[in-house]
């Protein structure tokens, strides 16, 4: 079974020979043509199913330097000319066609409070939130019609088969249940369900990015065919989390932080977790992955020793 009829089988609920694998790791800015050799590199030597490209070189949405309330309010997308998006799906479209559309390939297109916790920093855009609440909500909505027209762009002309949507807020002591649904939820959902509507092979990653477990109810009823929490953070093994998750495919398992095991652990290691991840989460509608991004020196050889154990399961 090839790579492609792995990863769709798996989604549609069919059988297939194995799980699929799907790790990821950023490249940094490196320039266009270095990462797109880096991403044709990691997924030939890694061996794995699925290509989850990084935007990294798109990480931060251009917002005024020190913007005031009023420069906040006058904020309008950027358009789908833009170099933000633009640039985006020509990057998509490239690697796509470097792989000869062999390869099951999603997009990175984050939540739009993450994009401006990323554009502003975590301080200054929770003061946002916090002493402003119609610019804040009005640069999200701003945010999310420009992240709707990238993810438009990348699964209508790049061969993208679908979207990783990472998203964030939900930390436990952050917002309350209430605060979340009023000033993040509703630019979360616009962007979720826009994907939604153009794919049906999207990726919710609830991230783990600081370390502090999530509210994961507040996101269990978003669309989105496969879902991928940070098992070490929320303390929630893949098996233990389906519940919350019925009928989705669930990704994940490894611990994604640096030298953790499948960054630096021996090679009997690694395979015998990936044995105990299969017989725990079972194997179907998984996709074997990690909480999140790992370290970028991972040798792609760990990644074979992964698929080798599930192979010979």
């Amino acid at each position: 079974m090839n790579r492609m009829t792995r990863a769709v089988n798996t989604l549609l609920g069919r059988p297939v020979d194995r799980p699929p694998v799907c790790f990821w790791h950023h490249f940094g800015d490196i320039g266009p043509e270095a990462t797109v050799r880096e991403h044709v590199r990691f997924y030939r030597e890694s061996g794995e199913d699925i290509l989850k490209m990084m935007c990294d070189e798109f990480f931060f949405y251009p917002l005024p330097e020190s913007p005031s309330a009023q420069d906040l309010l006058s904020l309008r997308p950027l358009g789908r000319k833009s170099a933000y998006i633009s640039g985006q799906v020509e990057r998509a479209a490239r690697i796509n066609e470097a792989l000869s559309g062999e390869a099951f390939t999603l997009y990175n297109a984050f939540s739009p409070y993450a994009t401006l916790k990323h554009a502003m920093g975590d301080a200054q855009s929770m003061a946002l939130l916090r002493s402003n609440e119609k610019a804040a909500l009005h640069v999200l909505d701003v945010i999310a019609e420009d992240t709707c027209l990238l993810i438009e762009g990348i699964l209508t002309q790049t061969g993208t088969r679908g979207m990783m949507l990472p998203l964030q807020g939900a930390e436990r002591g952050r917002f309350s249940p209430e605060e979340y649904a009023r000033l993040i939820a509703p630019s979360d959902r616009r962007v979720v369900l826009r994907a939604n509507e153009l794919s049906d092979a999207n990726l919710l990653h609830l991230c783990g990015w600081d370390g502090v477990p999530n509210q994961l109810d507040l996101w269990k009823d978003y669309p989105g065919r496969i879902v991928n929490w940070a098992v070490g953070v929320e303390g929630l093994s893949l098996a233990e989390g389906r519940p919350l998750f019925p009928g989705r495919v669930v990704m994940g398992g490894f611990d994604n932080r640096e030298g953790a095991l499948l960054h630096r652990g021996e090679k009997g290691q690694v395979r015998s977790f990936t044995r105990t991840l299969l017989n725990e989460a079972g194997a179907e509608g998984l996709i074997v992955g990690a909480d999140c991004s790992l370290p970028r020196d991972i040798d792609p050889a760990r990644i074979r020793w992964v698929i080798e154990a599930l192979e010979e399961a």
